[in-house]
This record gives C-alpha cells, sequence and structure tokens, in this order.
C-alpha cells in the first residue's frame, strides 16, 4: 500500500488541521475585519511575511535544512528555524521530511504526497490536513532528529505555535492581526507552488524527469522557488535563479546570515 496514494489515505482530518490550520484560518477572518490599515501596519506585514516565509521557509527549512546549501552559525539557525514554525506548515523536522524523502526523490510519482497527479485540491492543501503524520518514515532526517533545538520545534510545534499567538496578542492585537494575516499569506503562496509549479504552464530551463516548471511571479513572490525547475535540476544551489532576468529574493538574506564561502551557488 503506497502512503501517498489518496486513494489508501485516513479521509479523517488530522490533528493540524483541528489545532492550526483551521483556528488560523478563523482567526484570518477577525483579524481582516479588526485590523487597521495604515502604511505602518503595511510595513509590519512585510517584515513579518520576510521573518516567517523569507527566512523561515525559504532560508531555513528549504535551503538550509532540507538541501544544506550553505551554512551558517547554529544560533541563527534555531531562531530562524522558529520562524519557519510560524510559517504554520509544520515543524522543520516534518517540513524537510516530506521534502526531502517524499517529494524530491519521487517527485511527480504516486509516493510524491504533494503532486498534482492525485488531484488538484490534494496537492493544493488536503494533502496537509489528511496526511496521518504518525505513518511517516524519518529516515531522511536522522541529521536533524540528533539536534536538541530541532526536536524540541518538533515535538513541541503544537504549543509553540499557540504560546506565540497568545504572547503576541497579549502585546497587541494589532501586531497578531498582522501575524496571522502574514501566516496565511505565507501558507497559500507555499500550496500555490506545490500545485502550479508541477502543472502545465509556466516554462522549463532543464528537461527534468518530473513535470517542474518555473513562474516568474511566483519566483518573487515564494522567495525563488517559483523558480521550481530550476530548483529540481540544481537542488544544491541556494540560488533558485538561473537565467539573468530570474531573481531570488532570497539569495540576498542568505547573504546576510552564511558562514564562509562554501556555499553553493
Amino acid at each position: 500500500m503506497d502512503l501517498f496514494n489518496p486513494q489508501h489515505m485516513n479521509k479523517k482530518l488530522n490533528s493540524y488541521f483541528w489545532f492550526i490550520f483551521l483556528p488560523a484560518h478563523i482567526f484570518l477572518i477577525v483579524s481582516i475585519m479588526k485590523i487597521t490599515i495604515d502604511l505602518s501596519s503595511i510595513l509590519v506585514l512585510l517584515l513579518f511575511w520576510t521573518l516567517i516565509s523569507g527566512y523561515g521557509i525559504g532560508v531555513a527549512f528549504h535551503r538550509l535544512l532540507s538541501h544544506n546549501s550553505f551554512k551558517t552559525w547554529p544560533i541563527i539557525e534555531t531562531v530562524i528555524s522558529y520562524f519557519g514554525c510560524l510559517a504554520i506548515q509544520g515543524s522543520p523536522i516534518f517540513w524537510v521530511n516530506i521534502h526531502r524523502g517524499y517529494h524530491h526523490p519521487y517527485s511527480d510519482t504516486a509516493k510524491d504526497i504533494q503532486s498534482p497527479i492525485h488531484g488538484k485540491l490534494w496537492s493544493y492543501f488536503l494533502w496537509s490536513v489528511q496526511v496521518n503524520y504518525r505513518d511517516l518514515k524519518y529516515n531522511s532526517v536522522f541529521r536533524l532528529m540528533r539536534k536538541k533545538d530541532q526536536l524540541f520545534l518538533h515535538n513541541y510545534y503544537f504549543p509553540i505555535i499557540w504560546i506565540t499567538w497568545i504572547t503576541v496578542y497579549a502585546i497587541s492585537p494589532q501586531i497578531f492581526y498582522i501575524v496571522v494575516i502574514a501566516q496565511i499569506i505565507s501558507l497559500h503562496l507555499e500550496f500555490m507552488v506545490s500545485l502550479f509549479c508541477h502543472s502545465k504552464g509556466g516554462y522549463r530551463n532543464f528537461d527534468t524527469k518530473d513535470n517542474s516548471v518555473n513562474y516568474y511571479l511566483f519566483g518573487l513572490l515564494c522567495w525563488g522557488i517559483g523558480y521550481h525547475n530550476n530548483h529540481h535540476a540544481r537542488p544544491q544551489s541556494y540560488d533558485f535563479g538561473y537565467k539573468r532576468f530570474e531573481f531570488d529574493p532570497a539569495t540576498v538574506l542568505v547573504h546576510l546570515i552564511k558562514k564562509g564561502d562554501d556555499a553553493s551557488l
């Protein structure tokens, strides 16, 4: 039985849906109704979106922890891994395991949990709210599981998110509304990449064995991951752009924190 064939999946909604996904979208509705929109709120939104989506997912989860594309100091790795947790896409260990263990090695095959070959809604978000996390094999993340900080972020992921939500709201409801909006933007942009960048359309610079394509707009909005075909052809490079016009904004963030000159281009 293939764990990630939707026909074989448990159709019950998982704990992530009930404790993170659903509350976050309820908070989004409240945030849209109550937020005060002005220049300062827009700037704060851009700041949190950069920390959560840019540093958290694009740099920490994807380039650093999944592909080891560059090196940084341990304290910075821990901090930006926490930012990645705030993107409400799972713990670093979970995210990296899905990416390295089930997406890249089996891209657009039956074992690729995120592939549109299983259906568009499944690829967009249903996989994330129906997969049974206890059934996952974590063979691809032994290195991370030996790190105490990463284990902590994994084992206490739900409390970390809720403690952060409650703390931020207690400090400032307006900042809480902004954080929630940044989280939902990050989440759904990542969902869009999973769907559109493995479907018909876009363009390809490399003849890879999967269906990966590049979208310039997603490349800019999603911190380079929209250059998806480039990434699947050159997964060890932290610069997902390939042609001169393909600017990868995450490279700017990487250069601010990378250690030495050992990063892959």
